[in-house]
């Protein structure tokens, strides 16, 4: 009978202490409260601080990836091109250069393709003036692309040439 008294009071005092006597589940508990406490502080307090819009994107929004693409138009390309720059005659130097242009779209690179000849003989001409010094240089690279640019947008119509691209750019 005494054992029966001893174990109802250790019943009895277990019951006491309740779900806070275990510790892994006390331990449990604090880590869900941080948690929490660690969201809710990032969601009300930092994230308007920042700016972020609210993560969650509206259906049209996922939907249409494009629609956040940048305007990309049609490339026609010019073709190899091979020059003698300008400098040293008794020891020549060659460039060679393929060039691209952007327009907006398949009916003005129709007619740039058809210009072709012109568009060469103009970026030939525009690229025999230079040296292979100028050429070496990302500011000689840069300066040679607005050139180019500029001479080619001055023969097509107002508006039409969207960019001009290098994809070889060789100096010999």
């Amino acid at each position: 009978m005494a054992d029966k008294e001893e174990t109802a009071e250790g019943t009895e005092a277990t019951a006491k202490g309740g779900i806070f006597e275990n510790k892994a589940i006390v331990l449990g508990i604090i880590v869900v409260v941080q948690a929490l406490l660690a969201i809710g502080l990032t969601h009300f307090l930092i994230v308007p601080k920042l700016g972020v819009q609210d993560a969650a994107m509206d259906s049209a929004e996922m939907a249409d990836p494009v629609a956040e693409m940048p305007e990309m138009g049609v490339l026609v390309n010019l073709e190899d091109i091979v020059v003698t720059l300008a400098g040293n005659t008794a020891k020549p130097r060659y460039l060679r250069i393929n060039i691209n242009v952007e327009v907006p779209n398949a009916i003005v690179a129709e007619v740039v393709s058809s210009r072709l000849p012109q568009l060469r003989d103009l970026v030939i001409m525009t690229l025999s003036d230079k040296t292979a010094v100028e050429l070496t240089t990302p500011e000689g690279k840069q300066g040679l692309r607005d050139e180019v640019f500029r001479r080619i947008d001055e023969k097509m119509p107002e508006g039409t040439l969207m960019n001009v691209y290098f994809s070889d750019l060789v100096v010999q």
